[in-house]
């Protein structure tokens, strides 16, 4: 009996033990002892280009809004996307390499490309918030991450472009294509397989010209074989 007891009591300490385990977890959540999600925003701009600005937000889980002016218009287009988690984990370990949020670095390097445009990079973990901005940078981390930004900013042009013509203007639609495959190849595009979706809607548009559902299908086969890389060193 002296034994039963003991062992009933050694459970007993040992289920209080853990429920205060538990409290401690939740109570280190609530005092944001772990650390929160890191969001970003991404700004490229040159006047002297056809697309003279794009802007990216991206939130902690992937998502983010892309905004752009095009030509002379003042209209700022804007799209939603939802990167891929590979991506994201990419990105955040780009961030995590340069120690971007606590680094004092300062990455513009002393040859000046600004006729090429300017970069900003922010980053927001909490109360933790680091902007830069650059032309042309030699740190690889950085570099990376602004081509995978330019790269996210692209592909969502691309889809922009294709879903508007195949509504309103589908005679533009060849042309669009022939772009985006030249994009995939020169390695432009963040994600190539973030286009299988409208490329296979495309293909699969009996309203469209068969030129334009051909393309769309060899492009996707090329995507399905891996033939296009994309910035994002993964």
């Amino acid at each position: 009996m002296g034994a039963t007891r003991l062992s009933i009591r050694a459970t007993f300490l040992l289920l209080i033990a853990a429920g205060s385990v538990n409290r401690g977890v939740a109570q280190n959540s609530a005092d944001g002892t772990i650390p929160a999600g890191v969001s970003f925003a991404y700004k490229f701009e040159n006047p002297r280009f056809y697309i003279p600005l794009m802007e990216i937000d991206l939130a902690v889980d992937g998502s983010g809004e892309m905004r752009f002016k095009r030509g002379e218009s003042d209209e700022m287009l804007d799209v939603k996307f939802k990167l891929m988690p590979s991506t994201l984990a990419r990105i955040n370990q780009l961030r995590e390499a340069s120690k971007f949020l606590t680094s004092d670095a300062d990455y513009q390097d002393r040859r000046d490309f600004s006729h090429l445009g300017w970069i900003s990079l922010s980053a927001r973990q909490g109360e933790l918030f680091r902007k830069v901005r650059f032309n042309y940078t030699l740190n690889p981390e950085i570099r990376e991450l602004a081509d995978i930004f330019r790269g996210i900013a692209t592909q969502e042009i691309h889809v922009f472009d294709m879903a508007m013509a195949q509504q309103y203007q589908p005679l533009d639609l060849p042309g669009k294509l022939e772009a985006l495959e030249n994009d995939l190849r020169l390695e432009r595009l963040a994600e190539p397989e973030r286009m299988l979706a409208p490329l296979r809607e495309i293909a699969g548009d009996d309203t469209q010209a068969l030129i334009a559902r051909n393309h769309a299908n060899r492009i996707i086969e090329s995507i399905k074989k891996g033939k296009f890389k994309s910035p994002a060193k993964k």
